[in-house]
């Protein structure tokens, strides 16, 4: 006898519970499949190699599975409520008890964003929770792959955000230790520039009472090459502190890329063919030679090359390329190349070239001399300008330096204006005949510049500070001196302040006159400066006083024109 099954309500019933019961394991199943690959990928990166980790959830970490619609908790790990603050439990009862465990604002712009959210990507945010501990919490949301519920990642990163403070600590400490270093810098460097623009000084008014080419004479121009050199070596480390403290400003202004090569050669070719090399200079593929950017900086560059194609090449050739490779929308893409027959240099030496005092060995350092300041200056010089230098070099073959820019073309008629009222006053001003009133505070250098001014024709007044130079200024004739040079430096009153007051005054030559700073501070910014405190220039120590003749006639010129 066939016994037939029954199918009654009492029958559905089990067989719903039973599927629910499917169900539920299907999603618990599915949750823990999905920790599984969380926990290989841990392990694979190093983070998790402990079964208790996958299972609690990793130590500062717990994990909640969440069903989206009835936003109900699926499944959760046993650490959740050791690190969210509250059980998986209440949550299953209300989901939104979460913003019990933050502040509400927090909870209120997260709650937001989960419901506004599209389930493509993930969510995360930090937050401060409330527990006794307070401890810092990442909570990050992550789709399902089949849908229809998201997974919510509670991580306790309060040591790493403790780890962040103490690195934020550490670079704010450093960045005060790198203040300090520059100011250092920068206040050694007027202390020594100061004394060596006197030695600077009294070795040419020296040179003026000993016959030309005599022993004597000989040996006071070694000297004054030397000072030179120690002035080039302080500009080199003050250059390298203030790029690295970022405080190295760049001028744009027109220039003719022909006068700077011009200037090069002029600079280079004696010493050069004095060895017996061959020196080359060349233009090449120019539509037009007329650029902006820092024309001086860039000297300074392809100067660095210079040097070192010349220290290091002992016959063959220099050669200075400079090359137009592109113009396009008003930019030229311009490369210069500095090619020597030296001695090279080796493979490994060019990985760490641009390092500040990095020198390709001992012997190199003994037999050349060098700071190994050069390169690293120039690779952050051309960075500021945007661009970049590649170097190509053989043991025993030489070396070729290269530099990449983009720069603006300049107007041709602007830079050629320029250019000529530079050619017209060069020769045309003197200082015959000319009031001069002189703030100085060091004695040594009042008494150079006296001597070399009184010796050009000039009338001078020392003050020996800024608040002389001003009542010298207020006691004397409307009109009677025809500038003013002006150290910054001065017990009482600085010479930017004594400036301020002098335009200040209630005279009609106030405004009109001249005045120059005379300063060891020497970067663009502190001519920027001197500028802006009413100052017609920046003559930098050691005091050329041919350039400060020139620069002078210059404004006096370009006064006459205006009126």
């Amino acid at each position: 006898m066939k016994h037939l099954f029954v199918f009654n309500f009492s029958n559905v019933g089990v067989i719903l519970f039973l599927m629910m019961e499917l169900l539920f394991l299907i999603v618990l199943i599915h949750g823990y499949l999905y920790l599984k690959r969380e926990k290989k990928l841990w392990q694979k990166e190093g983070k998790g190699n402990a079964h208790d980790n996958f299972v609690c959830g990793k130590i500062g970490t717990a994990y909640l599975l969440l069903e989206r619609e009835e936003l109900r908790p699926v499944y959760y790990t046993e650490n959740f409520a050791e690190v969210v603050g509250i059980s998986g439990e209440q949550l299953y009862t209300d989901f939104q008890m979460l913003r019990q465990t933050m502040d509400r604002k927090v909870f209120k712009e997260l709650w937001q964003d989960y419901i506004q959210w599209d389930h493509e990507g993930k969510l995360e945010t930090e937050y401060q929770s409330k527990q006794t501990d307070s401890p810092q919490l990442r909570l990050t949301i992550i789709p399902d792959e089949n849908k229809g519920y998201d997974f919510f990642i509670f991580q306790n990163i309060s040591e790493e955000k403790q780890k962040l403070q103490q690195l934020e600590q550490k670079l704010l400490a450093a960045e005060d230790a790198s203040k300090s270093k520059t100011t250092f810098l920068s206040r050694m460097s007027h202390e020594i520039r100061t004394p060596i623009n006197g030695i600077i000084g009294m070795l040419s008014l020296a040179r003026g009472q000993v016959v030309t080419e005599s022993v004597a004479d000989g040996y006071l121009q070694k000297a004054e090459d030397l000072s030179k050199h120690l002035v080039a070596l302080v500009n080199d480390i003050l250059d390298m502190s203030r790029i690295e403290a970022g405080k190295i400003e760049l001028e744009n202004a027109p220039f003719d890329i022909r006068s700077l090569a011009q200037n090069l050669r002029n600079m280079f070719q004696t010493n050069v063919e004095a060895k017996g090399i061959r020196f080359e200079m060349e233009l090449l593929d120019f539509d037009g030679y007329y650029l902006i950017g820092d024309a001086f900086r860039l000297s300074q560059v392809i100067v660095n090359f210079l040097s070192n194609a010349l220290k290091f090449t002992s016959e063959g050739e220099i050669r200075v390329t400079f090359r137009q490779l592109l113009k396009e929308n008003g930019i030229v893409d311009l490369m210069i190349r500095v090619h020597d027959t030296g001695i090279g240099m080796q493979p490994e030496f060019l990985n760490r070239i641009f390092r500040p005092f990095e020198q390709e060995s001992v012997e190199t350092a003994k037999k050349y001399g060098g700071t190994g300041l050069g390169m690293a200056i120039s690779d952050q010089i051309i960075h500021l300008m945007g661009g970049e230098i590649m170097i190509d070099s053989m043991p025993g073959k030489g070396s070729d330096f290269m530099v990449y820019l983009h720069l603006p073309a300049a107007e041709q008629a602007e830079t050629e204006a320029v250019a000529a009222v530079k050619e017209a006053y060069e020769d045309d001003y003197t200082f015959a005949g000319k009031h001069i009133l002189m703030a100085e505070d060091n004695e040594i250098n009042a008494e150079i510049a006296m001597e070399i001014l009184q010796g050009a024709g000039a009338q001078v007044t020392i003050a020996e500070d800024g608040e002389e130079a001003v009542e010298k200024f207020m006691a004397s004739d409307i009109g009677y001196y025809d500038f003013i040079l002006m150290d910054i430096q001065m017990p009482k009153l600085d010479g930017r302040a004594a400036t301020g007051r002098i335009r200040q005054a209630d005279r009609a030559d106030a405004k009109s006159t001249l005045i120059f700073a005379l300063s060891a501070d020497a970067f663009l910014e502190d001519e920027r400066m001197s500028k802006e405190a009413g100052m017609d220039g920046h003559f930098a120590k050691p005091v050329d006083f041919e350039q400060v003749r020139w620069q002078i006639g210059q404004i006096v010129h370009e006064r006459k024109d205006r009126l």
